[in-house]
């Protein structure tokens, strides 16, 4: 019988940035981000820098955000649009943020303004 010679084994390094890197990707999140309210009834400041966007609710990963923000687009657009005396006051800036609504990631650089 012979006798197996021990098989050489690959090693593999990885540089320790890697780490990092991967590291920070585990760590991204999502906001469902709202736009702030503009000074007329009504009116949300879509056109606001995405730094003075609110934080309407988190999410772990793009997908899950999406849904939320189709669901809630699906339930708050017929309010934003109602005709004033059918809804409650107050609610359409409400529905019009909703619809408005955008995923954002957590790392996005527009997050830290100017």
């Amino acid at each position: 019988m012979k006798s197996k010679k021990p098989q050489a084994r690959a090693i593999h390094l990885v540089p320790r940035s890697a780490f990092r890197h991967a590291a920070a990707l585990a760590l991204v999140g999502w906001y469902l981000m709202v736009p702030p309210l503009a000074n007329a009834p009504w009116k949300v400041s879509t056109e606001a820098p995405i730094s003075q966007w609110q934080v309407y609710r988190t999410f772990p990963s793009e997908n899950e955000c999406e849904k939320f923000q189709s669901a809630a687009r699906a339930k708050y657009e017929p309010t934003s649009d109602a005709e004033l005396g059918t809804i409650k006051k107050g609610t359409r800036a409400f529905a019009r943020q909703m619809t408005f609504a955008e995923c954002i990631a957590s790392d996005d650089p527009g997050l830290k303004g100017n």
